[in-house]
């Protein structure tokens, strides 16, 4: 079977797999750029929040710890100036960012003023840090978000209670402080709050993408410059030899191969490789082989042509002996079946004539005379076997010409039965073998020929007690099978058995199990051939189950309305 052709070059597919390569590692590229500049972004944008929050924390200390300077005159006096550390860190975190894009603000959870109260994101950083004190790790809360519909980054720092913080919020709770607000009764190193950042992070964005732009374009130029490198030596490497070789091929396949000399050298030394070199060192010994084989290749066709021919006409010759040998036979077996037909039927005429004529002289003979009698019964019993014999002959002679009809009438299994387990007494007897009929009450008279199944019962039993041992038995149970409209005729021995594979060979015609039975039952091997052509003249068929040394049972199940042959006219 010729393989299937590809639909890609070599270069192509190398081309194809190296491209799927470099995409899939450029795709690696862009995510673990994009990833390492939005790490450092967020490096970036998180140490200068922490400097911008550094930066407030010093004007609120710076405030805090020159409170009393502030409040003081020169004389000593005390003298509140309305400017204390939330003030001016308030106020120089909105001046911030009032003049630039940063967002700078103070919160708590219970604000004094209103306009400090904290947002979504900045709750999350309040709760963490109240649900985390003292944790240094925990007292940041950052990360990019969305801020007023614009893309941020936040960060949020806790605030704690300072020594300088309790003149205003510290104990007694609820006590007002000198800004005229209660005091929450804090204590040192209790959350006050926390700092707020906002950083625009679209300008961080834009260069993280042209980072990210700039490190594509400079993968692509590499791959770029390597496929075009791997282009080239794959065709002056391998596919331009590997097409040169394939032409020399196609001339090869145009005519005669003229050896050696069909392959150009045209592939140059710089660009040969050992692999190159060997495959066509192997197609130019190829070529030699074929240039010496194509020499002799027309004078063995002829040389073979002839043969074929002479064997062509022997087989022709073979073939009409085969028809003429098969001719004979025909006619040979043709003469057999008439010589069987027309001995069979002169036998029966000299044959019914003893049979007669024992009759009359057993009726002449006194019934003293035991000695003429017995023998005059043993002239009449195996007579009337002879008889039974050739009128065997005779039905198979008449079935293999086609010319055995049917007749069809109403019979009654009890009558056939009878009649068989009456002839049948004598031979039985002889050997001591107990000879049991049996026929159901609810078989029902049967549309068949009376005298075949008749011969059909008749074959079986004589073969069945032919067969017993003496002493043994044979049976003939006869049973109606009213779903499928069939009668069973069964004919059971306790005789040799059959081996399972000459169960078969038994029913063809003049065949026994081997020549020792043969010889020492006797018989046509007519008996059980007949039984089965008859039985399925009648649109029946004959079974048999045997187990060599325990017996037989011989089936025949015939149609209760009728057989297939047609009836005779």
């Amino acid at each position: 079977m010729a393989a299937e052709k590809a639909n890609f070059g070599l270069k192509t597919k190398i081309i194809g797999l190296l491209s799927f390569v470099l995409l899939m590692l450029l795709i690696v590229d862009i995510a673990w750029t994009y990833e390492s500049q939005k790490r450092a972004t967020e490096a970036m944008l998180l140490e200068e929040s922490r400097v911008l929050v550094t930066e407030m924390d010093a004007v609120w200390d710076f405030i805090s710890i020159n409170q009393d300077t502030i409040n003081y005159t020169l004389e000593g006096a005390y003298e509140y100036k309305g400017l204390h550390c939330a003030i001016a860190g308030k106020s120089v975190a909105a001046f911030f960012s009032q003049n630039s894009d940063y967002t700078i603000r103070f919160t708590n959870i219970t604000p004094r003023n209103i306009h400090n109260t904290p947002d979504a994101y900045e709750s999350e950083a309040l709760a963490q840090f109240a649900e985390h004190p003292g944790d240094p790790d925990r007292e940041m809360y950052y990360g990019f978000a969305e801020y007023q519909g614009e893309s941020v980054f936040r960060y949020v720092s806790a605030m704690k209670v300072t020594e300088h913080c309790i003149e205003c919020h510290g104990a007694p709770q609820g006590e007002l402080d000198p800004t005229g607000y209660e005091k929450e009764g804090w204590q040192t190193g209790d959350l006050a709050g926390a700092v707020s950042v906002i950083v625009p992070t679209q300008m961080y964005y834009e260069n993280m993408a042209g980072a990210v732009v700039s490190n594509v374009l400079f993968f692509l130029a590499i791959m770029l410059c390597m496929a075009t490198i791997i282009y080239v030596v794959l065709t002056r490497l391998i596919t331009r030899p590997l097409e040169e070789l394939r032409h020399s091929l196609a001339d090869l396949s145009d005519g005669s191969p003229s050896g050696p000399s069909a392959l150009p050298d045209k592939v140059a030394p710089v660009y040969a490789s050992r692999e190159i070199d060997e495959l066509f060192a192997q197609f130019d010994a190829m070529a030699s082989s074929l240039s010496s084989l194509y020499g002799n290749l027309e004078s063995e066709v002829d040389e073979r042509t002839m043969q074929l021919s002479a064997a062509n006409e022997e087989l022709e010759r073979q073939r009409r002996h085969v028809e003429e040998v098969n001719d004979k036979l025909k006619r040979e077996n043709q003469y057999k079946s008439d010589f069987l037909a027309i001995v069979s039927h002169e036998l029966r005429t000299p044959l019914t004539s003893i049979l007669a004529f024992t009759d009359l002289m057993a009726d002449s003979v006194p019934r003293a005379d035991e000695l003429v009698r017995k023998q005059l019964e043993e002239i009449d019993k195996n007579g009337r076997i002879l008889l039974e014999m050739v009128d065997n002959v005779l039905e198979t002679a008449r079935i293999q010409a086609g010319s055995e009809r049917l007749n069809l009438e109403l019979v009654d299994m009890s009558d056939v039965v009878g009649m068989v387990e009456a002839s049948s007494l004598s031979l039985a007897a002889k050997k001591r073998i107990a000879l049991a009929t049996r026929v159901a009450g609810d078989v029902p008279l049967i549309l068949s020929d009376w005298e075949k199944v008749r011969r059909i019962l008749v074959n079986l039993v004589s073969n069945a007690i032919k067969f017993t041992p003496e002493e043994g038995s044979v049976s003939v149970d006869v049973r109606f099978d009213e779903g499928a409209r069939l009668v069973v005729i069964e004919v059971t021995d306790d005789g040799i058995g059959i081996p399972a594979d000459k169960q078969e060979l038994i029913f063809e015609r003049f065949a026994q199990e081997n020549m020792s039975t043969v010889r020492r039952y006797g018989g046509s091997g007519l008996g059980l051939s007949l039984v089965k052509d008859l039985a399925a003249m009648l649109g029946g068929a004959v079974s048999l189950e045997s187990r060599v040394g325990e017996g037989s049972v011989f089936r025949v199940v015939l149609p209760a309305d009728g057989g297939t042959e047609g009836e005779d006219e």
